[in-house]
């Protein structure tokens, strides 16, 4: 389902923005490859549907509790969230991430659909550090691979970023 979403919102053209869909009264959250790269979800998972306690886990805490405060508020009063946090994602990587969202009303008022989009925030890179595209790529296949269950291509990615001198997901 879905691709993964790049746009060119920066000069450098190295924006990556996931959408998502959140059903309130479900707890359930949808979204697309970007959404379960950053959040170290599978594909699969947000395909299906996952709660947003899932989503939301690896959130740093602090920025955690003001997240969800700011989402409460969101769902509350119908109004816009805008939010920037980081997510500490399972293999050790730190990911700043701006994200803007609404929660859309059904016909008798009550708070039924979340919807939004979270773009990762570029790093300034440190010196002698820069964060690889085709690294980030292969990250996100490797995630897509293990999600999808296809072995030996998430071993074929492991090796590459291997190569590449970036850190396998576990």
């Amino acid at each position: 389902m879905g691709r993964l979403l790049v746009t060119n919102d920066n000069e450098d053209g190295d924006t990556v923005t996931g959408i998502y869909t959140f059903i309130v009264p479900e707890d359930r959250v949808y979204g697309d490859q970007v959404i379960a790269s950053v959040f170290g979800l599978s594909l699969e998972a947000v395909t299906e549907g996952v709660p947003i306690a899932e989503v939301i886990r690896y959130v740093r805490d602090g920025d955690r509790q003001r997240l969800a405060k700011a989402m409460h508020d969101a769902i509350l009063t119908g109004g816009f969230y805008k939010e920037e946090y980081q997510v500490v994602h399972p293999d050790g990587r730190q990911i700043t991430v701006s994200a803007i969202g609404r929660c859309l009303r059904d016909a008798h008022g009550i708070p039924s659909i979340y919807s939004g989009v979270v773009t990762i925030v570029p790093q300034p890179a440190v010196v002698g550090i820069v964060e690889d595209p085709l690294e980030l790529h292969c990250r996100a296949a490797l995630c897509i691979a293990k999600g999808r269950r296809h072995a030996l291509a998430a071993r074929y990615l492991s090796s590459a970023l291997s190569v590449l001198g970036g850190k396998t997901e576990r």
